[in-house]
């Protein structure tokens, strides 16, 4: 881990296709649904006066095409050219290996081993060609030692990542990253040994057409 941290303005994607069915995407991929589009729309109106107040911010964004699409719609509406964003492949979501594709309750049916290996040892067991969460940590923690620790930097990735940046930032236990929760359209101002939530109103949310805050799948 840096000694440093640099400010972090951490977006999640917008809802997809596989957060509807309830399936683990990780390395796979689905798009965003339309509820998934006005989530972003509403994100981008919710922070436009954030960003703007970001002096020389760097832009980042997963390679993976569902924070790919939402990196598109913040870009329109904060008038930057969406080639602002440059790809991390070190921000894409922690891999499930054979789990991705697969709901929690048919991984506890068809994986009853692994499952149960994964639940007794959540940080560190990997399931078959996926990632550990101490694995994703650690890759994340060397992202962020790459970065210009002189400007604030806004990332755009995946829950998995988002729980990951905000323990390694507030060198929260275990058991908290283990606990979080947090709605589709939430975004964290991260700061070293601080986090600050930036939600959306309920009322903008309406206003834009979003059905819900979104859902989250997470093992």
């Amino acid at each position: 881990m840096t000694s440093f941290l640099p400010p972090l303005l951490v977006i999640r994607h917008g809802e997809t296709q596989w957060n509807v069915a309830g399936r683990l995407q990780g390395r796979r991929d689905t798009p965003l649904t339309a509820n998934g589009m006005r989530q972003a729309l509403a994100v981008a109106a919710r922070l436009a006066e954030t960003v703007a107040g970001l002096d020389d911010a760097a832009f980042w964004v997963s390679p993976l095409g569902r924070a790919r699409q939402t990196a598109s719609i913040l870009a329109d509406i904060w008038s930057l050219p969406f080639e602002q964003f440059s790809e991390a492949t070190m921000l894409a979501e922690r891999g499930y290996g054979v789990w991705e594709g697969w709901s929690h309750s048919d991984i506890e049916r068809d994986f009853p081993d692994q499952y149960g290996a994964h639940a007794a040892d959540p940080w560190d067991y990997c399931m078959p060609g996926g990632e550990s969460r101490t694995a994703l940590t650690a890759r994340l923690s060397a992202w962020i030692a790459t970065l210009d620790g002189t400007r604030p930097h806004v990332v755009v990735t995946h829950s998995g990542c988002l729980r990951a940046l905000r323990g390694i930032y507030t060198r929260a236990s275990r058991a908290d990253i283990l606990a979080y929760s947090e709605p589709q359209t939430a975004a964290f101002l991260l700061t070293e040994g601080n986090e600050a939530l930036l939600g959306v109103a309920p009322a903008l949310l309406r206003a834009i057409g979003c059905e819900s805050e979104g859902r989250t799948v997470w093992i």
